[in-house]
């Protein structure tokens, strides 16, 4: 239980009754501020304004029960203890099984200060263990191990005669027999002697005043194969004489071998997690923006440059500053375009002006108003593996245009050379042979020309030659030449951007539209080039029979791949029978 003063909210039309409960906890040292209602408006009014710790509640009141009251918390987790004169036995059953805390009667009024600590020692559990599996569960992905109940037990220490009785349940934490309820104080029957020096040392301290409560965990070494038990024990001094002696001390105990357990099991697969994402250069995090809270691991830590803290409140305005400003919108749309996964990549700016690449995935979860709930993902620093894919890339660019300079100056040149040849060749004066003559000449300038245009495709010329714009263009007239479909477009774009991202786009645009002539069985074809203050966009569009865009085919993998590698968003879009819509965003002046 904690130092500060409970916000106590009494639900008792008898003021005296009020009172003296109010006497007793006060007598038993639990400070607090109180309110006194004696009607269900005002108790509910009084509820929302006045957030109780505890509520204290007659059975029987003018205008309701303690029932009705007790329905009125809803999903709101505090203790509510029925303090109350003559109630049956089957009513306080029926309340209890309802989900009451407890019940007090008022002919045992000094029980009370008793069951509100018991019951706020229970819900500090409760926390605790919620804590720890919600740390399993960051630790470890998809790593369910869930803690069973508490069940409290209960001492009640008699500092004159040394005396200390146990409820069954305490008996049964301790392994002691039930003759053994009441025994002489052995400080909670510690196992050695080490353990029984600290338990004293930490009691001594709480009665001299030094800590508010009594608050240790104890190891029993009861089982024969060797394995312990650990037991977690409670209780404050309520009770002192005029000279601040203390004459009484009451608690609880806790079976909290399996918290230790889970502890033990999180320590080790924190440390399996952080090994993993320091290889891998992997970080995860999940955001709560409701609460502003930003859970995160070290590998986030590492990768964002952070002080390697679990939990912190305002990272995630760390985090919008490290994302690149041409990157915010895109990401943006992306987290906040109600969808319930994303998978993308952006650059970070770290404080010495270092840009780094990253993946980030992850799951969001909306609330039944649209609202973000939560976002649990991890992000990877892929800056390492980019500039890898991009050296690789490069080469690849470099042999296609070396294969197409061979293809045009030697196999080109074979062919021309052919084809004079045999335009310089006498042949007899006979309508056959001149026919002959003519196919094979027709023949070798068909070829010649698709030896030009392969060339020139696997090859930058056109856009070394001409630009992008122009490529563009003609990219278009060809599209409509061998496609059974009406072509619109729009290319309205500068020239003063650099050759590899000229590349990507035109290659991107070829795959896509070759793509459509293939297969999409369109009428209606859109392209669409166009650059704003920060980014140039492409925009392929069709209206064919669409496909599933699961299918992660060797096209869609080689745009994405020319996207990202410009340090792009790319995003395709189909619908069966509804068509294809294929986009890419490129940062200019990166």
């Amino acid at each position: 239980m904690e130092t500060k003063k409970l916000n106590i909210l009494i639900l008792e039309s008898n003021k005296k009754d009020a009172e003296t409960a109010l006497y007793e906890l006060n007598r038993a040292g639990l400070e607090n501020d109180y309110l006194i209602v004696d009607n269900l408006k005002d108790f509910k009014l009084k509820l929302f304004d006045f957030l109780p710790h505890v509520i204290i509640s007659d059975y029987h009141l003018p205008d309701c029960t303690a029932l009705d009251a007790y329905e009125i918390l809803g999903d709101i987790t505090i203790p509510f203890i029925i303090v109350s004169g003559v109630v049956g036995e089957e009513k306080a059953v029926e309340a209890l099984k309802s989900g009451v805390t407890d019940y007090v009667s008022k002919d045992h009024i000094t029980r009370l200060p008793l069951v509100i600590e018991r019951a706020l020692n229970e819900m500090k559990v409760n926390r605790q263990r919620k804590s720890v599996e919600h740390e399993l569960i960051q630790s470890k992905e998809r790593l369910e191990l869930a803690l069973e109940g508490t069940n409290l037990g209960v001492w009640d220490l008699d500092f004159m005669s040394n005396t200390i009785v146990y409820n069954k349940r305490s008996l049964s934490i301790l392994g002691l027999p039930e003759e053994d309820a009441i025994l002489e104080f052995a400080y909670f029957q510690g196992y050695n002697s080490a353990q029984r020096d600290l338990l004293q040392k930490e009691m001594q301290n709480h009665i001299d005043g030094k800590t508010p409560i009594f608050d240790q965990e104890f190891c029993i070494n009861k089982h024969e194969d060797g394995s312990e038990k650990w037991v977690l024990v409670r209780g404050k001094v309520i009770r002192r004489a005029p000279d601040g002696t203390a004459l009484r001390a009451s608690g609880t105990l806790l079976d909290v071998t399996e918290k230790k357990v889970n502890e033990e099991k999180l320590k080790k697969n924190q440390a399996i997690l952080e090994n993993a994402e320091a290889v891998a250069h992997i970080g995860s995090f999940e955001w709560l923006p409701k609460s502003s809270r930003f859970i995160y691991s070290d590998g986030f830590a590492e990768i964002f440059g952070l002080e390697k803290k679990k939990v912190h409140r305002n990272i995630i305005e760390i985090y919008k500053q490290r994302i690149h400003k041409q990157d915010q919108p895109y990401l943006n749309e992306i987290i906040f375009g109600k969808k319930e996964f994303y998978d993308i990549e952006h650059r970070i700016i770290m404080p010495d002006e270092e840009v780094r690449i990253l993946r980030n995935s992850g799951n969001i979860k909306h609330d039944e108003n649209g609202e973000i709930e939560s976002i649990m993902g991890i992000v990877q620093d892929i800056t390492e593996q980019r500039e890898i894919s991009k050296s690789i890339f490069n080469a690849q660019h470099e042999e296609r245009s070396r294969i197409a300079r061979d293809i045009h100056d030697g196999i080109g040149q074979m062919l021309v050379a052919t084809k004079f040849k045999i335009s310089s060749l006498d042949v007899p004066e006979d309508d056959f042979a001149i026919a002959q003559k003519e196919q094979i000449e027709e023949l070798l300038a068909t070829t010649l020309d698709e030896v030009r245009r392969v060339s020139r495709n696997m090859s930058n010329r056109h856009l070394e030659e001409f630009g992008l714009q122009k490529t563009m263009e003609y990219l278009v007239e060809q599209i409509e030449n061998m496609g059974d479909f009406h072509v619109t477009s729009y290319i309205d774009i500068p020239e003063d951007y650099d050759m590899e991202l000229s590349s990507a786009i035109y290659r991107i645009a070829q795959e896509a539209t070759n793509n459509i002539i293939k297969y999409a069985k369109a009428s209606n074809v859109n392209i669409k080039v166009e650059s704003t203050n920060q980014n140039i966009i492409l925009e392929v569009t069709d209206d064919g029979v669409g496909f599933d865009t699961e299918n992660n085919w060797n096209g869609i993998k080689n745009m994405k791949e020319r996207t990202s590698l410009q340090n792009g968003h790319f995003e395709i879009s189909s619908t069966e029978g509804e068509g294809t819509t294929i986009k890419s965003w490129f940062p200019l002046n990166t």
